[in-house]
């Protein structure tokens, strides 16, 4: 029988949140709490280093020409959120960080053709967690569980059997339902900082403490941990594996390029992603984790 939710972790052997992967990890836990309430799971962890299998060459030139495109992604990006132009501020402050970027891992007037080492090693982190992305949700497809929630390494709860019953709830809510095709449940950033908060409206509850919000857009604030329906990865993943992987996007940005397209040829629509407000994920790198979740 097919699992009803399939677990995935993205880590890797250098990372700082060394108990992600082990049995007081957070997949771990989420997975033992689902089984006890009846749910089939099937967990996989990817912490492989698959960069050699990508074709990236680790040169100056990828960097840049990475670093442009992360860039222009997120001012198309910012355009479809707004709906206009991104304004004289906002074009001022891309064109301040890509001066940043450029200085810090590739800097003008180096002739050796080869990258950084700082650059080179941006270009092996942002592949290796773009590559352990599309092989966990290739593998979720393909284990047709009916939901697949996928999480980075640094993605904490303060109570995972809180959270578990209200992700059983959830799940078991939208059982008749098609929407949404996916659940945005990390508080990675917040919806005011990246100007999400017109695009959003209350759908339901997914706790005492914390609403469900319908988009009337595709959007995600990070891919630290987000729930997938089985039905979305059939036409995520195409959308995903045509972008090439030169030059470089962090994946936080593939997933959004390919959220747009999905949208502008009419395969996603509104009310088909959600978020859980306020994300009962919280993303280590960025926050602390001490009231994290009020359940």
């Amino acid at each position: 029988m097919n699992p009803t939710v399939f677990l995935g972790l993205v880590t890797h052997e250098g990372t700082r949140f060394k108990s992600a992967d082990k049995p007081t990890g957070l997949i771990h836990q989420v997975s033992s709490a689902l089984t006890e309430r009846g749910y089939r799971t099937e967990v996989l962890i990817s912490r492989e280093n698959d960069f050699e299998k990508s074709g990236v060459v680790l040169t100056q030139r990828e960097v840049v020409d990475s670093i442009q495109a992360e860039l222009r992604i997120e001012r198309q990006w910012r355009r479809f959120v707004n709906s206009d132009d991104i304004g004289a501020l906002q074009g001022i402050k891309f064109t301040a960080r890509h001066i940043y970027r450029r200085a810090k891992f590739a800097p003008l007037g180096r002739r050796h053709h080869l990258a950084t080492e700082r650059g080179a090693q941006m270009l092996r982190r942002l592949v290796n967690i773009e590559l352990a992305h599309v092989k966990l949700l290739k593998a979720a497809y393909q284990s047709g569980a009916s939901w697949a929630m996928i999480v980075e390494d640094d993605a904490q709860l303060d109570d995972v059997e809180s959270f578990t019953s209200h992700l059983k709830t959830f799940i078991e809510s939208q059982a008749s339902s098609t929407t949404p095709l996916y659940l945005n449940l990390s508080d990675s950033f917040s919806h005011e900082s990246l100007g999400l908060s017109s695009r959003l409206r209350p759908t339901g509850s997914w706790s005492p403490n914390a609403a469900l919000l319908s988009a009337d857009r595709p959007l995600t604030n990070t891919a630290c941990a987000i729930l997938y329906r089985y039905e979305f990865l059939d036409i995520l993943l195409p959308a995903l594996l045509q972008i090439p992987t030169s030059p470089v996007l962090p994946i936080d940005w593939k997933l959004n390029a390919a959220l747009l397209d999905l949208y502008y040829r009419g395969y996603v629509k509104s009310d088909d992603c959600w978020f859980v407000s306020p994300g009962p994920i919280v993303q280590g790198s960025m926050h602390r984790q001490v009231g994290a979740y009020l359940g």
